[in-house]
């Protein structure tokens, strides 16, 4: 039986734990430029969600743009911004 890691990042929001569901909320928020629905997605993986997961589904370049407009807490930032600095050299 494998794991549902995305219920620990929308334990609050079990429509959101499906990946296809993550991966459509997401696709439909940048179709529409909806900035604020993309900033609570990311900000909620970044929060809560593995690296594995959330890599998978934004680009390092994407994170970067948008980590300091996000209201994550002051350790995920960290933790975010030294791995795009060790890591995040592409897209």
């Amino acid at each position: 039986m494998s794991k549902n890691y995305l219920k620990a990042v929308f334990w609050d929001y079990p429509e959101l734990c499906e990946p296809e569901a993550v991966e459509k909320a997401i696709k439909n928020a940048k179709e529409r430029t909806d900035t604020q629905t993309l900033q609570w997605l990311m900000a909620r993986f970044l929060e809560r969600g593995r690296v594995r997961d959330t890599v998978l589904l934004f680009r390092p370049k994407e994170v970067r743009d948008m980590i300091k407009v996000l209201r994550i807490s002051p350790r995920a930032k960290k933790r975010w911004e030294r791995l795009l600095q060790v890591y995040g050299h592409g897209g």
